[in-house]
């Protein structure tokens, strides 16, 4: 299967390169031969067997970012920093301004263009940008060389050793309507604790825009760290994020995936846990409606004995919608002594909307505690009547239900106007969908 035509890609390539330090162009070429050389995924293979990946080859060069955020989230208009350590909005991949509390300046936490931190701390970036590609097997490698290739600029998020944030960095980023690629870096050293939040929306609910994007996370021994992904693109809007993550010795990476727009969405995301003792907690909501097409998949490698992970996913489809969701779960052999849970769970609020759910477990070794649940059904009716005894008409009491059935991920969210602003976009579709 071909690829898009690739002259407009190469000269977007060459022009990306032309500001980037040597040993990253030599990395955007790479990125851009193994995209040309490889041709599409099969839809034969797991990752694609719910989306066809033709959907996702963009139709030209990536547009040319706009500076303009316009206007701000409303709670980032904090000169006193009570709510986060740091603040950086973002546009078409583009990072515009950052602002870290100057109070803890000086424990050397970064929030940084990563193309200008790839030049001027080439130290910190050149060891990790780029080092997650192969791993869980290379999983979503395509589109993940075509924004090494492509991507117009990103945010380097570092958390120096023995730091702890107790506010979150908060990142707002906006798309438009043109094909963007951008490439984030979040590295949390050994010992240190912090919450990055990353709150992706479209500049307007009526933009038709793609965006390739990855992200790589790297946790370092013994370190905590919790990310919050919430997207709520247009429902034109199609997005195409890998995020990659590698948790060091006794780290700890915490995440919370929140998709709530986009009119097609193909998401990855990878975890090695490759020391021993690393965790990984991931917890996801989606709620689809419209003719929406979600689809996420997510690959746990334990590659290392006495590592942990648990993985809850819930989904609401209403409408015509689809949402799919795929859980692969690997303990090799070398992974002795692990323990992992996965489950995922789907509530239909329409007949004409569909859920798919698989589980994928590959187990080499008998030394493991291990546990798998799927569960698609409508709302249960006791339940239902049970909230409506209570006073509350039908729709409130689907309502009600609803958030409930999300509230584990919605919870772990950073109070504040973002959370608040999630549940009132989760009210407003379920109040339609009633």
């Amino acid at each position: 299967m071909s690829v898009s035509p690739l002259s407009p890609l190469v000269s977007a390539s060459l022009a990306r390169a032309s500001g980037d330090p040597d040993w990253l162009a030599a990395a955007r070429a790479a990125g851009l031969e193994r995209y040309a050389k490889g041709g599409l995924p099969s839809r034969a293979e797991h990752l694609w067997r719910y989306t066809d990946p033709v959907r996702l080859v963009p139709g030209s060069a990536p547009s040319d970012p706009e500076t303009r955020f316009g206007d701000l989230p409303p709670d980032f208009a904090d000169g006193t920093f009570e709510r986060a350590s740091a603040y950086a909005i973002a546009r078409d991949g583009v990072l515009l301004r950052a602002a870290v509390d100057p109070l803890i300046a000086h424990l050397g936490f970064l929030v940084e263009d990563l193309r200008a931190a790839a030049a001027s701390r080439r130290a910190l970036v050149e060891p990790r940008l780029f080092a997650l590609r192969d791993t869980c097997d290379g999983a979503g490698g395509r589109f993940d060389d075509l924004a090494a290739a492509l991507f117009t600029g990103g945010t380097f998020v570092h958390v120096p050793r023995g730091v702890t944030l107790d506010r979150p960095v908060r990142i707002a980023h906006r798309v438009g309507g043109g094909f963007a690629a951008s490439r984030s870096l979040v590295v949390a050293e050994a010992q240190c604790t912090a919450t990055v939040v990353i709150d992706l929306s479209s500049a307007a609910e009526t933009d038709a825009g793609t965006l390739h994007e990855t992200i790589e996370i790297h946790v370092g021994r013994g370190a905590e760290l919790r990310v919050v992904f919430v997207q709520r693109l247009g429902d034109r809007a199609t997005h195409a994020p890998v995020v990659r993550s590698r948790v060091e010795r006794d780290g700890v990476l915490d995440t919370v995936t929140v998709a709530l727009g986009g009119g097609l969405v193909k998401s990855l995301q990878t975890v090695e846990l490759a020391e021993p003792g690393a965790r990984a907690n991931a917890l996801g909501i989606v709620f689809a409606d419209g003719r929406r097409h979600l689809d996420h998949h997510t690959f746990l490698d334990h590659a290392a004995p006495s590592t942990s992970s648990d993985l809850d996913y819930r989904a609401a489809v209403a409408g015509r919608s689809r949402s799919s969701f795929t859980g692969r779960l690997r303990i090799p052999a070398a992974g002795a002594r692990s323990s992992a849970h996965q489950s995922n769970r789907n509530l239909v609020l329409a007949d004409t909307a569909r859920a798919d759910a698989i589980p994928e477990l590959e187990i080499l070794t008998n030394d493991v505690s291990c546990s798998h649940a799927v569960a698609t059904s409508p709302i249960d009716e006791e339940q239902l009547h049970f909230a409506m005894t209570r006073g509350l008409s039908p729709a409130d009491a689907r309502k009600l239900i609803v958030l409930g059935f999300f509230e584990p991920a919605l919870e772990k969210i950073p109070p504040g106007m973002l959370a608040d602003g999630v549940r009132e976009v989760l009210e407003r579709k379920l109040g339609a969908a009633s």
